[in-house]
């Protein structure tokens, strides 16, 4: 995914990477990349690091096809299947879950997309040699679903990278207004703008505080349009929110730690996460957080964060409304934030990670 604009698991991917290749070991990595864009993005230059294109550049033919014979060529001892599992692989492998998303919520999917993903991630969960879980919520999900033994199971968190940090407020406000013309206090979403992500009744929930309350504050909106992102529109339009609701779309990445420091709150009411970074990113830059009571995003913010029920618009216009008015709740979350970001770092995830590739072949 490096290189596609493709948030969560690019991001996982390339932090994943780079911290790897960091690592002070012996380890030669290669790299099996879908264009020379995806091995720009991940930008390493190193000795021990070698990149290999895929052809064609279509992940459904050179998976199934291209991957297999060049994973025999290269003589590897174990691969990482990051997102998709080859269907067919000489070497044995690990396999990283995000989620169960497109079993668990098909109305998220479109039927063939889901159809592919259902199989590819199946294939993976029985023939794994380890299968890595980003949480351990995901973990009980596949065990409990799948029956999958435990032992085959690894929790290995994300991690936060370093340049999520708190920008200086002057700093952050002026490339802000000289990028994006933003000027207004805002609240912050990031996050593919997908159904999951719960994007109708945060326009909901912020339409009612805008109501409520007297104030000019706005809400910026970072992420693409997926494919579940029918009735944004509308919903905008019918709350009157035209003149307060900005939609940034995709922004460049070094631009997120401005944004997150100088929003007011992070407003993340997602209805699946199997991790959900973007709450620890905002933590990190000393942005308070709201966030959902489900999934796995009470694991990963702690006692950090107002965790509210994601399908009640009037509890999250509630919590937006506290955490605006109240300075001192403010304050107090954003230091638990600052500690709680601290826990998660990219460097311990490759360390596991590379622990994980060694349980792998000790059991091969």
């Amino acid at each position: 995914m490096a290189g596609r604009q493709a948030a969560g698991p690019e991001t996982y991917e390339t932090n994943l990477v780079r911290s790897m290749a960091a690592l002070d070991c012996n380890d030669e990595l290669h790299l099996f990349c879908l264009s020379r864009e995806a091995a720009s993005a991940l930008g390493i230059q190193q000795e021990n690091v070698r990149y290999h294109i895929l052809w064609p550049r279509l992940r459904w033919v050179s998976i199934p096809f291209s991957l297999p014979a060049e994973l025999l060529a290269h003589r590897l001892d174990i691969v990482h299947a990051t997102l998709i599992p080859p269907p067919v692989s000489p070497v044995n492998y690990v396999f990283t879950l995000h989620d169960l998303t497109s079993f668990q919520n098909p109305e998220y999917y479109p039927p063939l997309i889901r159809w592919r993903l259902n199989q590819a991630i199946s294939r993976g969960l029985s023939k794994a040699r380890r299968i890595l879980c980003v949480s351990t919520f995901v973990r009980d999900q596949v065990h409990e679903t799948f029956g999958i033994p435990l032992e085959r199971l690894v929790v290995i968190h994300h991690g936060v990278a370093e340049q999520f940090r708190p920008v200086p407020q002057a700093q952050a406000r002026l490339l802000l207004f000289q990028k994006y013309g933003l000027s207004r206090p805002f609240l912050l979403f990031v996050g593919q703008m997908k159904a999951r992500k719960n994007i109708l009744r945060i326009l909901e929930a912020f339409g009612r505080f805008r109501r409520e309350t007297i104030t000019d504050t706005t809400l910026v909106l970072v992420g693409r349009r997926g494919h579940t992102s029918e009735g944004i529109d509308e919903t905008i339009q019918r709350l009157q929110l035209e003149y307060d609701v900005l939609e940034l779309g995709h922004v460049p990445a070094e631009d997120l730690p401005a944004l997150y420091s100088a929003a007011e709150m992070f407003v993340f009411p997602s209805l699946l996460e199997g991790f959900g970074l973007p709450v620890l990113e905002a933590m990190a830059c000393d942005t308070p957080v709201i966030t959902s009571n489900v999934s796995a995003l009470p694991e990963v913010a702690g006692d950090a964060a107002l965790l509210v029920n994601p399908l009640s618009v009037e509890e999250l216009a509630d919590a937006i409304r506290s955490l605006h008015s109240d300075g001192l709740l403010r304050q107090r979350l954003k230091e638990k934030g600052l500690a709680r970001a601290n826990q998660f770092s990219w460097a311990q995830t490759a360390r596991e990670t590379r622990n994980a590739y060694r349980g792998a072949l000790d059991h091969a």
